[in-house]
Order: C-alpha cells, then sequence, then structure tokens
C-alpha cells in the first residue's frame, strides 16, 4: 500500500501542475487549433483542384476528419517532462531519487499521467466535437465500435511516447546541451508519426518501412482506427506491434538510464 500512496502523491503533484498551468494549456491548445485549420484548408484546397475524389487512400470526409484528429491526438499525447529530466542530470535534481525509495521512473510516469488527467478531459470532448462534425456536417460515417477502440490505442500511444521521451532524456548523461536534440526529434518524432499529415503520402515502399517502426502507432494509427481507414483485422495487428514496440522501448530505456547512471555525477540538487 504504501507503494501506492506515494506514486499516487506523484499523481496527484502532476494533477496539481496541471492546474496550475491550464491557461499555457489552453494556449497550447488553441495555437494547434490554428494549424488543423490550415491543414483543413490545404486539403480542400487540394482535393476541389483535383479531379480524383480519393487522395493518397483518402476521401475528403476521412482526409479533414483525419487533420483535426490527428491535431487533437498530438496533444494528448505530448510530453515535455524531458527537459525536466535533463534538469535533473545537469543540475543534481537525480540526487534525491538516488537516496529515497522512490523509482524515478515510477515517479515520472505517475507525473507524466498526472498532468495528463485533466487535459485528457478537455481533450477528448474536443475529439468527440470534432467526431461528430466529421459525421453530421461532412457525412463520414463513423462506427461506435471504432470510437471506442480509439480510447485504448491513443492510451497505448501515450504509454509509447511517453518510453520514447523518456529513453530520448537518457542522452542528457552524455551531452551538456540537449535542447537542440530534443527540438530536433520532436520534429522528426510528429513528421514520423502522422501529426503533420497521412504518411500514405509517402508512398507504400516508404509507408511500408515506417510500418515497422514505432511513431506510426502515436498517432497515425490511433487516427485511422477511428476515421474507417483500417479494417479490424489490421487494428489487430496494429496493436500487436504496438505493445511490441512499448516492451522494446521500455528495456531499451532501460540499458539506456542504467548506462546513464554509470556516468552520472551527483553534483549540486
Amino acid at each position: 500500500m504504501r507503494f501506492l500512496q506515494k506514486y499516487f502523491k506523484a499523481f496527484l503533484m502532476g494533477l496539481q501542475s496541471s492546474m496550475e498551468y491550464r491557461a499555457d494549456f489552453l494556449l497550447s491548445v488553441f495555437s494547434g487549433a490554428f494549424i488543423i485549420v490550415i491543414q483543413c484548408f490545404l486539403w480542400t484546397a487540394i482535393f476541389k483542384s483535383s479531379s480524383n475524389s480519393v487522395i493518397y487512400g483518402y476521401t475528403y470526409p476521412q482526409m479533414i476528419a483525419y487533420s483535426i484528429m490527428a491535431g487533437l491526438v498530438a496533444k494528448i499525447v505530448a510530453t515535455g517532462f524531458e527537459w525536466e529530466i535533463a534538469e535533473d542530470i545537469k543540475n543534481g535534481g537525480l540526487n534525491k531519487f538516488i537516496i529515497q525509495p522512490i523509482g524515478y521512473f515510477y515517479y515520472r510516469i505517475c507525473c507524466f499521467f498526472g498532468r495528463k488527467a485533466l487535459q485528457l478531459v478537455v481533450l477528448f470532448i474536443m475529439s468527440l466535437a470534432g467526431l461528430m462534425f466529421c459525421n453530421i456536417g461532412l457525412g463520414l460515417k463513423l462506427e461506435v465500435p471504432r470510437i471506442i477502440l480509439f480510447l485504448p490505442f491513443v492510451f497505448l500511444a501515450m504509454v509509447l511516447n511517453f518510453m520514447i521521451y523518456y529513453c530520448l532524456s537518457s542522452l542528457a548523461f552524455t551531452m551538456a546541451e540537449v535542447w537542440g536534440v530534443f527540438v530536433a526529434a520532436g520534429q522528426g518524432i510528429m513528421m514520423l508519426s502522422g501529426g503533420i499529415f497521412p504518411l500514405d503520402v509517402f508512398g507504400e515502399k516508404v509507408s511500408a518501412i515506417l510500418s515497422l517502426l514505432p511513431f506510426q502507432y502515436i498517432i497515425f494509427y490511433p487516427v485511422n482506427i477511428v476515421n474507417g481507414k483500417l479494417s479490424f483485422e489490421e487494428v489487430m495487428n496494429g496493436a500487436i506491434i504496438q505493445i511490441a514496440w512499448i516492451f522494446i522501448m521500455i528495456i531499451l530505456s532501460n540499458l539506456c538510464w542504467k548506462s546513464g547512471m554509470k556516468k552520472y555525477v551527483a553534483i549540486g540538487g
């Protein structure tokens, strides 16, 4: 029980942090909305200028639904804790976790989901509003089973994205300044996960390669579940790969952190 209590407190700390910085979160959501609007105008212009009703395998309603949902899922799975980890490693904030009976990984993941708790309520309401718009306004036929399936796969996408960035944060053990790496990695992951545009635009060969990497299972895969692009067989096959990558990233991050801790010099804190 004590084990659960201390990590529940870490969850509450994350929740309190999200409530304290709720204005910052709302501003980030509104700024993200501008990107969604721009993408919708862009794809509307592309479909109007084309004689084809299907582009890159998407109908117009599916593409607009993808643009809306990809923007919202990107906000749902977004991290930000990697900067705090780098600061802990650089300035000795990691020291207290070495001498106290609390695991740093468990602390971070509890804080992460604590910060997401309040945000998820807002973003899921916005997601449902976006799906209703696509269903009523654009005539996209949404299936209730797909919407239900969408929820657990978004949760798994959050876990996968957390593990990727937790692993990436271990670079702070060997690099004095990692902000450039985090920024570049963030942009690269956003593109490779389908957060900017559907990965189908890369073509079949590149898409086949990307399907074996973890990134598309963060945004591209969950969004295409709900908009009807994936069959239920493809959904189940993707679920196996998504879960497999979570376990791979857990092992990889554990190895990276063990190696990093050997180089860690407990200065400051």
